[in-house]
């Protein structure tokens, strides 16, 4: 898989700093992440009422990793986000959600976007 757990730490801070929003995505499947106050990350990813190759099942998975499934919506949860510690475990965690929870295509391009 093309995740790269840098440049997603780098861009984890620089959104930090800046109050900003990013959306990771690797052939259609994504994590979006936003500053929604000081040292906090809100988090995003796909659900399957928005992805049909996303099975319905994963809400159990999910669950586990502190995330629910909003009504009719995507899985979400806000994470801790003031030290490095926080960012490598968020990346960590993405790394998952992309390989073993979406099974991403592993030839796919790890896409970053900036949310404007």
């Amino acid at each position: 898989m093309n995740y790269d757990k840098n440049i997603v730490k780098d861009k984890l801070e620089e959104i930090c700093r800046n109050g900003a929003a990013v959306v990771f995505e690797i052939g259609g499947h994504y994590v979006q992440l936003a500053a929604v106050e000081p040292g906090r990350l809100y988090c995003e990813a796909a659900s399957h009422h928005f992805h049909s190759a996303i099975d319905i099942g994963l809400e159990a998975s999910f669950a586990g990793m502190g995330f629910h499934l909003e009504e009719g919506g995507n899985y979400s949860r806000a994470y801790p986000a003031s030290t490095a510690g926080d960012l490598e475990k968020i990346a960590d965690e993405m790394e998952i959600i992309f390989r073993d929870l979406y099974h991403a295509d592993s030839s796919a391009p790890f896409e970053v976007n900036d949310v404007e």
